[in-house]
């Protein structure tokens, strides 16, 4: 069954495809930028020259509120407890690991059993092989075609099905990332890696089994998971599918990743009312983004297009609602910037007048200090 429901990246981390026309709308909004920092060193460097002309005035008029903290190994990274918080999940549902994206995506679109049983994203990638080592490259750079996916989805679905697991396709999404939703019982509990915490990383520190006891599943909950990895591997090393791609010197689909397991309440949750309107007296229910701009240069280490997809979110998206800002006419919004260690929320819950007041005597901050403080 070929379905057409949309990817990950539109279901939890999506970006925002016209945000001149998000910025003018008289929605509130959330938006959630992450990798605005990260903590290598080649990336510190390049904050003091990061020249941005409208995010620091507009945060400059902003309060700041929040900050979450989290461990740089944690396996949810913090935009992705920032973002389940703004959807309302219950803090059962926003379990360091535990968060259940696969299962949000299914209750979007409507699957049968999305309200009652447990889901998993498989990601299908490629793990390059070191002396001492294993890695995950981002599994953007295989840009896999729909096809591949096909036959792919062909010859692993049996061996699923025999662990319990029941594939649902997804299409590959613009960047070449081709991922499938799995469901069935033995995904409930799960506690599974994100790919923004595996990717470029020796894959070994975030498997199950690796992990310490204290914080990851029993071996014997893990052990079918690990099973089946190992399964793939071996049925892909001599798939047709590797060897047309070797033929024309593309990376192998050696492996997969399964993460965002679990289950959601049955009660579908509402976005959380975390900015209220005054003039009503009533909650403005902020409908969040996560701008993804960043994070795949963040992810390859590419410093000059991850500034350069600064300058462009700079323009195309805080550029408009500074505009609107000043005039007045700014929606309910809240930005939160995150690093690979923690997030920083700013927002505008204050009446109109006072806002207004305050901005004259408010001054821009320094992003290279707020960046480095993330």
């Amino acid at each position: 069954m070929q379905a057409r429901y949309g990817t990950i990246e539109g279901c939890y981390m999506t970006e925002v495809s016209e945000p001149q026309q998000m910025a003018m709308s008289s929605a509130a909004h959330h938006l959630i930028v992450p990798f605005a920092a990260a903590s290598s060193a080649r990336c510190q460097a390049r904050l003091d020259q990061l020249t941005l002309r409208h995010l620091p005035v507009l945060l400059g008029r902003l309060q700041r509120e929040q900050d979450v903290q989290c461990d740089e190994y944690s396996y949810s990274p913090p935009h992705e407890h920032v973002l389940a918080r703004a959807l309302g999940w219950p803090e059962a549902s926003r379990q360091d690991g535990c968060m259940p994206w696969a299962a949000h995506l299914a209750r979007r679109h409507g699957l049968e059993g999305a309200s009652s049983l447990p889901w998993g994203v498989v990601t299908l990638c490629h793990w390059q092989i070191h002396a001492d080592h294993v890695t995950m490259a981002h599994p953007a750079d295989l840009h896999l075609s729909a096809a591949e996916g096909d036959a792919l989805l062909a010859a692993m679905h049996p061996w699923f099905a025999e662990e319990g697991l029941h594939l649902v396709p997804l299409p590959v999404d613009k960047t070449g990332v081709l991922q499938w939703l799995a469901c069935g019982p033995s995904l409930e509990g799960l506690r599974t890696a994100s790919l923004d915490r595996v990717c470029g990383r020796n894959v070994e520190g975030w498997m199950a089994l690796a992990a310490k006891a204290s914080t990851s599943p029993t071996a014997a909950h893990s052990a079918p998971l690990r099973r089946l990895q190992s399964e793939m591997q071996m049925l892909l090393y001599t798939h047709p599918v590797n060897d047309a791609r070797a033929e024309q010197g593309a990376l192998p689909v050696n492996s997969f990743w399964l993460w965002g397991a679990g289950s959601l309440p049955a009660k579908p949750p509402r976005p959380s009312a975390e900015v209220s309107a005054p003039e009503a007296g009533t909650p403005a229910l902020l409908h969040p983004h996560v701008l993804r701009q960043l994070a795949l240069p963040a992810l390859h280490e590419d410093w000059d297009a991850w500034e350069k997809a600064w300058h462009w979110l700079d323009e195309a998206v805080f550029g408009p609602l500074l505009a609107q800002l000043r005039g007045g006419q700014a929606p309910r919004v809240r930005i939160t910037l995150c690093s690979e260690r923690g997030a920083t929320t700013w927002h505008n819950d204050q009446r109109p007048g006072l806002l207004r007041l305050l901005g004259r005597q408010l001054r821009p901050l320094q992003m290279a200090r707020v960046l480095e403080s993330l």
